[in-house]
């Protein structure tokens, strides 16, 4: 499944829109097993806005809650990620790299087109996201 997040006129005027498109993503991208039934993770979109000074590529900010003991699909982004640890805590896994586990207040950085998907722990995880994008492109893709 491949989703792309492209301003229409529904989404410009209002954020709302934008925001309830996000959780439904994320929500059908995450796998909770047994722990987390009946949970599912939520997504705002706190920015979206071109950088300045850098042609055709803009900023998404995204908070996002992540139930106990979930993972997300395998993914890759066209765009570098950044991820900030709000609460809780979360497993960083790219394919042919070590695993990263980040608690609160720990950063990771994702370069574009890596692999990976993210699972919390018992605690669930809080996070605020920064992804660099291309827009009209999909902002990921999932891979098996």
């Amino acid at each position: 499944m491949t989703v792309a997040l492209i301003k229409t006129p529904c989404l410009a005027k209002r954020p709302f829109c934008l925001g309830l498109l996000v959780s439904i993503f994320l929500t059908g991208l995450a796998r909770a097993d047994n722990h987390a039934a009946g949970a599912s993770v939520v997504a705002e979109t706190l920015l979206r806005d071109m950088i300045q000074g850098t042609e055709g590529k803009e900023i998404v900010v995204s908070r996002a809650s992540f139930p106990p003991n979930t993972q997300l699909t395998w993914h890759w982004h066209p765009g570098e990620e950044v991820l900030y640890v709000i609460k809780g805590s979360v497993t960083l896994k790219r394919r042919g790299q070590p695993d990263v586990l980040s608690r609160a207040g720990d950063a990771q950085k994702i370069a574009p087109e890596v692999v990976h998907t993210g699972e919390t722990g018992e605690a669930g995880a809080q996070l605020v996201i920064f992804r660099i994008h291309t827009p009209g492109e999909p902002e990921r893709y999932l891979v098996e």
